[in-house]
């Protein structure tokens, strides 16, 4: 079972199966729950760098829903070059696949970052480029232009799930591999001390923002390969995502939750496809 996310590019991109550690899962490949390991995945995206280090968001950062949670960093990462010499020894000897997300910040900061993995041996198969909620469609397709003509690594840009079929066309034009679908809506909950918390919906309620983006961007027949993002918990979760055209499908807030229960999702994602496969032979 191999799955090519990049098939117009030279380089390629190719999982073993298709689920993948989400944006910052297990941070830069560097924090991985007990009986987690990434031989289970395949491929890996790291949490978001930016070319300068940043703080992030004050506390609260967390808020629990009824059926899932509020979390957000507000990109707290200690910036392009310290992440680099921190981590490139590890993506050069991982067995598989590191995508390296890349947050925004002044303009062409993106493209310079990806001008300096161009030139740099730091074992990174692939880019992520996380699209803002507010973005216009000539702000998304200006920063994939510029990061497309810096770099011949494959890019999966990761869309907003609410406005995932407005911004898919144009984006796949810009010079995205891959699509992701997508970062799921900001909510507003109270968290502790009652403080109101703006942040991404995670957890199972994220799903239904997720399938909803995913079918009607599928609808769009762009010709690349789509990756479901956001409250993706079970197989029958997985096999859904499959069915409405996803090529490959990230988990990020399992991870954080329930490791074990990632361990037995990927032993089962692994068994479904081998039966397909078979029923398809």
């Amino acid at each position: 079972m191999s799955i090519q996310l990049a098939p117009n590019n030279k380089q390629g991109l190719v999982l073993r199966t298709p689920l993948m550690a989400g944006s910052g899962a297990v941070a830069y490949g560097d924090v991985w729950p007990p009986g987690l390991h990434a031989q289970q995945f395949g491929a890996i995206v790291t949490s978001p760098v930016s070319v300068r280090p940043r703080k992030g968001a004050t506390q609260p950062r967390f808020a629990e829903l009824p059926a899932g949670f509020l979390f957000t960093t507000a990109g707290h990462n200690p910036g392009f070059r310290r992440v680099l010499d921190r981590q490139a020894r590890l993506w050069r000897h991982s067995q598989v696949p590191v995508i390296l997300s890349l947050a925004g910040g002044y303009p062409g900061d993106r493209a310079w970052m990806a001008a300096q993995l161009e030139e740099a041996d730091v074992g990174i198969a692939g880019l992520e480029l996380p699209v803002p909620e507010d973005v216009n469609l000539g702000e998304a397709s200006a920063f994939i232009s510029a990061v497309r003509h810096a770099a011949t690594l494959p890019i999966l840009v990761k869309l907003p799930a609410t406005r995932a079929a407005h911004l898919a066309g144009p984006c796949a034009v810009a010079g995205a591999d891959a699509l992701v679908v997508g970062t799921p809506p900001p909510a507003v909950y109270p968290a502790e001390g009652d403080i109101l918390l703006e942040a991404p919906i995670a957890g199972p309620a994220a799903f239904p923002f997720t399938l909803r983006a995913l079918s009607r961007v599928a609808a769009l027949n762009l010709a690349i390969p789509l990756i479901a993002s956001g409250g993706i918990h079970s197989l029958d979760d997985v096999a859904l995502c499959l069915e409405q055209g996803a090529s490959a499908v990230q988990v990020r807030s399992l991870v954080w939750t329930n490791p074990s229960a990632v361990s037995d999702l990927a032993a089962s994602v692994d068994a479904f496809l081998e039966v397909d496969d078979d029923i398809q032979g």
